[in-house]
């Protein structure tokens, strides 16, 4: 039993302990629930799993945020609006998620495919969701109703906040052994969100219209909250708990809000089911791998830039699950049409390596007493190289075989850099660590000569010139003892692609991680290593120390290009060193070389300058 009997009859003490955290296990669970069950009602509905799993993730964001937006006071919503910092509120309220949740699947049900039936399939996940929070709210104490005139409701014990909020108004003698009984409006909003569920399985089998259960479900909910507020203490309300009086009627400021649109979305469901009577075949979504990682990049982006400051460590997990899981899939369903296509596997490899990179590494809320740094770069690079390799010539005429030359590649890239970084000190680690999150800009040409043999007679000089244009978005996460980096790159890449047999893509990925402390020594692994320009990626292993400072850096290792053909006898490993140096707060440069194979050349020098930001 989660409610105990005491004296009088009509009183229910609560277990409630000040000291334990009822509430995130409760909310973590009724998360857990809401997912699965929407997993479960998207299989019975005949959904594809993948971009039904990316709605979920962008609606239960939504979701999230909106709870939290809608609670925010006037001044707060002026500092958020002015510096751009999230207020440092723990206020939440369902109204806002369900507002945010709602203009969000709006917003995706006709790019994704969806049919106006998805609204539909939120509601019964979404009751039994609420109903799980109720309990956490009961045990917590928050969303408490008032007093009660006689001697029955909830008595909570010292410390939590009805007996605060009670001994602060004088309502409680000292030394009191729990509060004065209040209204139990956890347990009617608890009672309210299982007669919706009630009354929507009941009415499952009607032939309404796409939508019109959403709209039910909404305006029984609405109308249920803005009855269950005239019981409700406005300490326990988490927004709109002020008072207004118009035409001689003195609400709270949210059951203005409740009174509007109670009554407006149930007359819209009226007028929806009066209106079309037949109910339409549902229609599911459509697959676009493209659309679905490119919506993950932008929860990833999200979810890593307000982790700090406007989401909690479960809220976190809840989406790195999600976004796993379709990354998962998506990968899964790449390595498919490879192996189906006769395409070699490990092309679609990095790419999943990266896409999980992204999704374990979006941030975290930071422990407490750190110290934040926040500051942009600006920073431009120049490359330069060489390589020798095969390629294909194609049909060598009147029937013939295609043919393998010997070309000689020489490049020339620029890159412009611009990144934003948040940069982390605690008292015991004071370089915890940081993240970055940037785009760069590469531009430049690829020069290719073949290279025909002496014996050759009036061998022509011929000459090939690709122009390299790419954008390069990317992620870095660093901290003590780990670090991760990801990014995707899409252009005119010059040679540097990836194939698909014959075909060749106009996407390539990077990864890279580190493990050991940047100070003292640590190893670095990178899959196309993009600091200085994009002809020529290497993918390197190496070592690395920052004699024991922050200022400078040195890394050395192996290094191996692109995989395609070489001239016999060459070598695919070469050298690498680059050193890294912040010659003053602003100012910072970094050179890397290329070192060894001489039919492997690179070098490269980048300046950047750093812009404090508050």
């Amino acid at each position: 039993m989660l409610l105990s009997t005491l004296a009088p009859a009509w009183t229910l003490a609560v277990p409630a302990d000040p000291h334990y955290d009822f509430y995130t296990p409760f909310y973590v669970l009724a998360f857990a629930l809401n997912l699965a069950l929407l997993v479960w009602e998207g299989w019975r509905r005949g959904y594809a799993l993948r971009p039904w799993l990316v709605v979920l993730a962008c609606t239960t964001l939504a979701f999230i945020l909106g709870t939290k937006l809608l609670a925010l006071t006037a001044p707060e919503w002026q500092s958020l609006l002015h510096t751009g910092r999230w207020p440092a509120s723990e206020a939440r309220t369902v109204l806002g998620g369900a507002l945010a949740g709602t203009l969000t699947l709006l917003a995706l049900r006709r790019p994704f495919g969806f049919s106006w039936h998805v609204f539909d399939a939120f509601t019964l996940p979404m009751c039994a969701a609420l109903v799980v929070q109720c309990l956490g709210c009961i045990l917590t104490g928050c969303c408490f109703g008032e007093a009660t005139a006689g001697g029955w409701g909830f008595t909570y014990p010292p410390d939590t906040l009805p007996y605060l909020v009670q001994a602060v108004q004088g309502q409680l003698p000292r030394g009191a052994a729990h509060s004065l009984p209040v209204h139990p409006t956890q347990l009617y909003s608890l009672l309210l969100c299982a007669g919706v569920a009630l009354v929507l399985l009941m009415s499952r089998r009607r032939t309404w219209p796409g939508g019109s259960q959403r709209l039910l479900h909404l305006g029984l909910l609405l109308t249920g909250r803005f009855l269950i507020e005239f019981w409700r203490d406005p300490a326990g309300e988490q927004a709109g708990s002020a008072m207004h009086s118009h035409a001689g009627l003195a609400l709270k400021q949210v059951q203005w809000v409740l009174l509007l649109l109670g009554p407006a979305v149930l007359a819209l469901w009226v007028w929806r089911v009066r209106r079309g009577s037949v109910r339409r075949p549902e229609t599911g979504p459509v697959q676009h791998p493209v659309r679905n990682l490119l919506a993950v990049a932008a929860l990833l982006a999200l979810t890593a830039w307000l982790g700090p400051v406007a989401l909690v460590r479960p809220e976190v997990l809840v989406i790195k699950t999600l976004l796993l899981a379709v990354v998962v899939l998506e990968g899964g369903a790449l390595l498919l049409g490879a192996a189906e296509a006769a395409r070699p596997a490990r092309v679609a490899l990095p790419l999943g390596l990266a896409c999980t990179v992204f999704v374990l590494t979006s941030q975290a809320p930071v422990a407490d007493s750190t110290h934040h740094e926040r500051f942009t770069t600006i920073s431009g690079s120049l490359s330069t190289g060489s390589f020798e390799r095969l390629q294909n010539t194609g049909s060598g005429g009147c029937g013939g075989s295609s043919q393998l030359l010997a070309y000689r590649h020489r490049y020339t890239t620029g890159t412009l850099d611009v990144s934003s970084s948040n940069v982390y000190h605690t008292p015991d680690q004071p370089d915890w660590g940081g993240n970055t999150y940037g785009v760069r800009l590469h531009a430049g040409s690829d020069q290719q000569r073949v290279l025909l043999p002496d014996t050759v007679p009036f061998a022509p000089d011929y000459r090939a010139r690709s122009l390299i244009l790419a954008i390069n978005p990317y992620m870095r996460m660093e901290r003590h003892w780990v670090g991760f980096g990801a990014g995707l790159m899409v252009g005119s890449l010059g040679f540097h692609r990836i194939n698909f047999g014959d075909e060749q893509s106009a996407l390539d990925v990077q990864a890279s991680v580190r493990i050991g402390p940047r100070k003292i020594v640590y190893g670095l692994a990178e899959y196309n290593f993009l600091g200085y320009g994009s002809a020529n990626p290497q993918h390197r292993l190496g070592l690395g120390t920052g004699f024991n400072g922050s200022r400078w850096q040195l890394l050395a290792g192996a290094a191996t290009a692109k995989d395609y053909e070489i001239l016999p006898g060459q070598s695919r490993w070469s050298g690498f060193v680059e050193a890294q140096g912040q010659f003053s707060d602003r100012w910072q440069a970094s050179t890397f070389l290329l070192l060894g194979n001489p039919n492997q050349r690179q070098a490269g020098l980048r300046l950047g300058y750093r812009i404090p930001r508050r």
